[in-house]
């Protein structure tokens, strides 16, 4: 329902005395305005679905990390710069080599 032309001008005038008065007031009341869209988020409803995402999410990254342990590269890389040991230089050494068929190793030229 719109105002008559006397309501609009008293009210008009309210606004003028209340900036004068206190202008702080003013600029608040000015900046009011309706809700928005994250006052949803701060209902109840809004709270549960909010809560039943994250969890959701949760589990799909859980799952997912679980999912990539077999992909891990076990022993590729030794820990904390470590040397191999001398099983594993031996093995190396090995291919270098060839086993007559007496038994003894002899190394190629």
């Amino acid at each position: 329902m719109a105002l008559s032309m006397d309501e609009q001008r008293m009210l008009a005038e309210i606004e003028r005395r209340l900036t004068a008065e206190d202008p702080g007031l003013a600029t608040k009341l000015a900046s009011f305005r309706r809700p928005g869209p994250a006052s949803g988020l701060r209902s109840t409803r809004g709270k549960i679905v909010g809560t039943l995402c994250t969890l959701f999410l949760l589990a799909v990254i859980g799952l997912t990390v679980y999912a990539m342990i077999p992909f891990r590269a076990n022993g590729t890389k030794s820990p904390f710069g470590k040397q191999p040991t001398a099983s594993s230089q031996s093995v190396s050494a090995t291919h270098d080599q060839i086993a007559p068929a007496s038994g003894t190793a002899t190394a190629r030229p």
